[in-house]
């Protein structure tokens, strides 16, 4: 069970989640995100933060507390982000005894970071500040059991470098060691590196306290599901030699951060040059079974392309490419969508084929009954669109400014175009359902519009589809839908192709399918 604490909550003893979001085909193991807190401080109006920065957080926090921890497993200290962390409430008694006859760290007396103070409360403190302490988080997912979990051959080849030479996209091992060692996953522990600092020492004794951990220089890290900015003095530490390519692709697509945590007074970024030079001299091959660790997620070969090399952003893309609406809810006309769903087979995409087959049947004046058809011109505003995504796309925020002011719409269109840009048609390539957007799409549709501008994942290249027209499209989407669940019910043959059309252009003859082929 989980439970949500501040940050200035949390206390020695604690399982608090530290090793997040590992994606595997081999599945997550129980209890592998939580670590043990063996040392927690706090530090008031952190003195080693930037007075110059201008990021939000580090300019609160300079201002408030910071809360570092030294976690079970781990290769440093964390510097928290302030806020609410996830606490395992329930972990296996074994476990528990293991880790704390077991503990990484040595006993601290005085404080690690400059600045710091050990805080009062203890583990099982009954005054501890709690954000929900009545009741668990019962929205978070529960850990896969290890009976769920398939046995493993070995777990992934790893090398050792210098704290130092760590580069953005290493796999670095945040957590060294679980009870039970033998249950851990594949890839479990290690994650990568999203931003690499270093303070060279005259800095770092402005952040650390303690000489043991200042005769060199302090690398700081930004690391996928970690909740707080890694601290490492100057030792070696453990990096994957092959990571999983389409758990890189997933960690790159869902970034946690986009720099560091927090910045720090005197942090310099080193040159990627001179780090890849070392990784290239020290990094082994890779041994040539390493990529059988980890089978495909993806047993579509276009969905797996999608993954690996696809690109997020705002493209051009044909209503013709876009699946029709599952749920226009908000629609004057919804109940007629209903209507005719009713007379489709309970099956997937019935929704789907059913707004499809509702918008062969409007008239433009119910068209106009809705408020998202009512726009100037749907043309307009969607080359506006996709004219500000393409300049900011491409790094160029002069030309994106002056194109966000759309002077050559009308005041109506204008705020449709950068409601559009703040709220975006989303749809990744090749998903059935249109994950944002549907009223609009179905709006743009009906006025014609070529080109709509969608945000989402895509493979670059693609030869565009070209337009037709959408009701014309709607029709061949209807006569798709009963000819293939025909075909599926009772196998292919001429008929089916003939008798699939008719279904589509004549709904009573539904009535004449057997109960069990209709909801």
């Amino acid at each position: 069970m989980h439970r949500v604490l501040l940050d200035e909550a949390v206390a020695v003893g604690d399982y608090l989640e530290m090793a997040s979001e590992r994606v595997t085909p081999d599945r997550r193991r129980r209890g592998e995100e939580y670590l043990r807190v063996e040392w927690v401080e706090h530090i008031a109006r952190p003195p080693f933060l930037d007075p110059a920065s201008k990021q939000v957080r580090t300019r609160f926090a300079a201002r408030d507390v910071v809360v570092a921890v030294l976690c079970e497993g781990m290769p440093g200290a964390v510097l928290l982000r302030g806020g609410d962390h996830h606490v395992e409430t329930a972990v296996d008694r074994a476990r528990q005894t293991w880790d704390a006859g077991r503990p990484s760290w040595p006993v601290r007396r005085e404080p690690l970071f400059v600045g710091g103070e050990v805080p009062r409360h203890r583990h099982g403190d009954r005054a501890r500040l709690e954000a929900d302490a009545d009741e668990d988080d019962e929205d978070s997912e529960e850990p896969t059991h290890r009976s769920a979990v398939p046995v493993r051959r070995r777990r992934a080849a790893a090398f050792t470098k210098a704290a130092g030479e760590v580069m953005v996209g290493d796999y670095v091992q945040i957590h060294a060691e679980r009870f039970p060692a033998e249950d851990m996953g594949v890839d479990e522990g290690f994650h990568r590196v999203e931003w690499a600092g270093h303070l060279p020492p005259e800095h770092a004794s402005g952040l650390l306290a303690d000489p043991a951990w200042t005769r060199g220089v302090v690398t700081v890290l930004s690391v996928h599901g970690l909740p707080g900015m890694l601290v490492l003095p100057e030792s070696d530490v453990r990096v994957l030699v092959q990571p999983n390519p389409e758990r890189s692709a997933a960690d790159q697509n869902e970034r946690w951060h986009d720099g560091p945590v927090y910045e720090l007074t005197g942090m310099t970024t080193p040159g990627p040059d001179t780090l890849r030079k070392e990784d290239a001299a020290r990094r082994p091959p890779a041994p040539a079974d390493e990529a059988g660790l980890y089978p495909s997620m993806f047993p579509d070969p276009h969905h797996r392309a999608l993954h690996l090399n696809g690109t997020a952003g705002v493209r051009p893309v044909a209503a013709t490419e876009l699946p029709w609406p599952h749920s226009l809810f908000k629609c004057p006309h919804a109940d007629r969508a209903k209507a005719l769903a009713r007379t489709y087979p309970d099956t997937p995409g019935t929704a789907q084929a059913a707004h499809a087959e509702l918008f062969t049947q409007l008239r433009p004046e119910e068209f106009a009954a809705c408020p998202y058809h009512q726009a100037d011109d749907w043309e307009a505003i969607a080359g506006a669109v996709l004219a500000h995504a393409e300049a900011e796309q491409a790094g160029d925020d002069d030309r994106a400014e002056e194109l966000f002011a759309m002077e050559h719409l009308s005041e109506r269109d204008r705020t449709w175009a950068r409601r559009m840009i703040a709220d975006h048609l989303w749809w990744d390539e090749g998903q059935t359902r249109i994950t944002n957007g549907q009223h609009r799409v179905c709006a743009m549709r009906a006025a014609g519009v070529s080109a709509l501008p969608v945000y989402g994942r895509y493979l670059p290249g693609q030869a565009p589809v070209a337009a037709t027209d959408a009701k014309g499209h709607a029709r061949q989407a209807v006569t798709a839908f009963w000819t293939d669940h025909l075909t599926a019910l009772w196998g292919p043959g001429s008929w089916r192709r003939r008798l699939g059309p008719a279904l589509a252009r004549y709904p009573f003859l539904r009535g004449f399918l057997p109960r069990g082929d209709r909801q």
